[in-house]
């Protein structure tokens, strides 16, 4: 009795061994799982994905239709009124849209203000009008400044790449930027919600009838009255129809101002789109998969040409 106390029991390993199999199987079991939850799931978005693709595709090409159908039909060819000039208006409330559940959306080409060409007077009278605090609004103009220009060498308000990397911030471009949304890195610029939408790195006239105050307000010699009274005929339904008349209908000095530079104001404005931007966004799934499909559309006669396309997804 005494000889067998201590002595391994063949029984007690059998039994540790089958249970450490069982966590074994049971580990393996719930990382196949996992797995193939994963793929399931990898698969699903990559499905969903191409699902959104395909119908962004779809209300673009009725958006563009719709459009078409537009041109073709008779209307009035009064500057200003065009059925160009209203498109997106025309777009909102077309048959070929409605009830179909898509996301379409048309904006002026120049509605937004170029980041990169702006001149500084310009810069600083739009972040003034874009609600910027007159004490900031010299060292968000320096700060952009800096980003842009090539030198390491800071603007008395700027800053360069010492100042980023202190903040743990990423490093200025040191060139053009490559999109409009890239001004919330710059210092200071996230501050100032929805700037971006205000902004692109493409290069157009400003289409008076179109464009927010803020970047009317960048135009050569048009002050905070001129775009004012932009906002007071948009509100009565009406749309300035000539470029060099729109000035006698301000103030002797609010006329003077832009007058004075004339050639500047009427190369940078019209008061038609010289294009319009059409963007289909559509989403697929839980979590959706957002995909978005844009052109820029150009009339040529009776019809519109795409001159530009981007695809991304959200």
């Amino acid at each position: 009795m005494m000889g067998m106390i201590g002595r391994p029991s063949r029984g007690g390993f059998a039994l540790v061994a089958v249970l450490w199999i069982v966590v074994g199987m049971s580990a393996l079991a719930l990382a196949g799982g996992l797995a193939a939850r994963e793929a399931v799931a990898s698969s699903r978005n990559r499905a969903d994905g191409a699902d959104a693709a395909w119908r962004a595709e779809g209300c673009l090409e009725r958006a563009r239709a719709a459009v078409a159908e537009a041109l073709r039909a008779p209307g009035s060819e009064l500057p200003g009124l065009t059925v160009w000039a209203r498109m997106d208006r025309i777009i909102a409330e077309s048959n070929l849209l409605a009830g179909t559940g898509c996301d379409v959306r048309l904006r002026a080409a120049g509605a937004a203000l170029d980041v990169n060409m702006v001149p500084e007077d310009g810069l600083r009278r739009f972040l003034r009008a874009a609600g910027a605090r007159e004490s900031a609004v010299d060292s968000l103009a320096d700060a952009l400044a800096d980003w842009r220009d090539e030198d390491a060498t800071p603007r008395p308000l700027g800053a360069e790449a010492a100042w980023y990397a202190a903040n743990g911030l990423r490093a200025p471009r040191n060139g053009p930027l490559a999109d409009g949304r890239e001004v919330l890195y710059v210092r200071g610029w996230n501050r100032l919600p929805g700037i971006d939408s205000l902004l692109t790195v493409d290069p157009g006239r400003v289409p008076l009838n179109h464009a927010p105050a803020a970047v009317l307000a960048a135009l050569p010699g048009f002050s905070m009255e001129a775009a004012a009274r932009l906002g007071e005929m948009r509100m009565r339904g009406d749309a300035v129809r000539d470029l060099a008349a729109f000035p006698g209908s301000l103030s002797p000095g609010a006329r003077d101002e832009i007058l004075r530079r004339y050639p500047e104001f009427v190369a940078a404005a019209t008061v038609e789109p010289d294009a319009w931007i059409v963007q289909a966004r559509v989403g697929v799934g839980t979590p959706p998969a957002v995909s978005v499909v844009e052109v820029l559309l150009v009339r040529a006669a009776a019809r519109a040409a795409v001159v530009r396309r981007r695809t991304w997804t959200e």
